[in-house]
């Protein structure tokens, strides 16, 4: 009998040394496929490529944030200045959300371009591009448009991250059936769905809901509940699609009075101080703003954009672009607010 048992502990104990050793092995690609810490890569665009590239942040933007901390959410977790990447692998994804700021992009800006490069399985390096049109220091506009890396991390800045997901990772693989619809509730019960007030309603966090309940097999004894629950994920997932259009009309037309009353405030101020100038909204929901005066110049735009707190102002209305011009003498600075 006791021969029996010792048999029995050891193939056990064989059964968990193997499940340890599958668990300790999580693939980095499958880590990072869809991480809260950089995003979800699960449609990104993945090209297949042997090269090396060094990348840079772009001077520029580093030292904009240096000077105006105030109009960032926060310094970027910047990893070094330049770094040399051997990769064979790029996935590359937009966002309208830059990740190591946690902060949405400008209203009528382009999104972020995300980007994690790889070489033989292993992530080498993470960056968030912006697109710019005009130098943020100078606001002058620049005469090649384009993506400027403005946050960079290494392998060994990620390697904390990454043994952190895989923690993660090999906890939710062990998981009991139980457990997981035990965690689903949980994150259900976060949500108010039926708030009648929609500025207080909320829906819990769905996605870490789905998950769990995926997780659950068939042959589980939970799976009928796990059914159920995720009819309600599915439900809620809908009402939140409707919620979110309604709520981005309300806001969009919050920001068009906005944008108008601050017009009029402006022309308020301007005639104040002797300038006759000549408004004009355009563009989508009014975020063009073209002023023009026969006493602008070059020098006295430049006391607007600098000196003042004229285009921060423009900014907190939902402005995307604002044109000085003064067509007596065919001058005209155009100046884009997304950078």
């Amino acid at each position: 009998m006791r021969r029996k048992t010792q048999v029995v502990i050891g193939i056990t104990l064989s059964i968990l040394l193997c499940a340890a050793a599958v668990l300790a092995m999580v693939p980095e690609k499958d880590l990072l496929l869809n991480s809260p810490e950089l995003g979800d890569f699960r449609k990104a665009d993945q090209s297949r490529e042997k090269d090396k590239v060094t990348l840079k942040v772009w001077p520029n933007y580093a030292e904009f944030q240096r000077k105006h901390p105030s109009q960032v959410k926060s310094l970027m977790l910047q990893g070094p200045g330049a770094l040399d990447v051997n990769y064979d692998e790029i996935w590359k994804v937009e966002s309208d959300l830059d990740p190591t700021l946690v902060a949405a992009k400008e209203r009528q800006g382009k999104p972020y371009l995300i980007k994690l490069y790889w070489r033989q399985g292993q992530v080498q390096a993470f960056t968030v591009e912006k697109y710019f049109q005009s130098d943020p220091l100078t606001w002058d506009n620049l005469d090649k448009p384009g993506y400027r890396i403005i946050a960079l991390l290494d392998r060994k800045t990620l390697l904390p991250m990454l043994t952190k997901l895989e923690a993660q990772a090999q906890a939710f693989e062990i998981m009991a059936a139980a457990t997981h619809l035990q965690k689903a509730k949980e994150a259900l019960a976060l949500g108010h769905p039926d708030e009648k007030d929609l500025l207080k309603r909320t829906y819990g966090r769905l996605g870490e809901a789905r998950r769990h309940l995926e997780a659950i097999g068939s042959n589980a004894d939970e799976y009928d509940a796990a059914k159920k629950l995720l009819n309600e994920v599915e439900h809620r997932e809908k009402d939140l699609k409707k919620y979110q259009e309604a709520m981005r009309q309300a806001e969009s037309k919050k920001m068009i009075k906005k944008r108008e009353e601050l017009v009029k405030e402006m022309d308020r101020d301007f005639l104040g101080k002797g300038f006759d100038v000549k408004f004009d909204l355009s563009g989508d929901d009014n975020t063009v703003l073209n002023m023009d005066c026969v006493l602008f110049s070059r020098p006295l735009v430049f006391v607007f954009v600098n000196k003042s707190d004229l285009l921060q102002r423009l900014r907190e209305a939902g402005f995307a672009e604002v044109a000085f011009s003064n067509k007596k003498i065919d001058y005209s600075w155009d100046i884009y607010l997304n950078n």
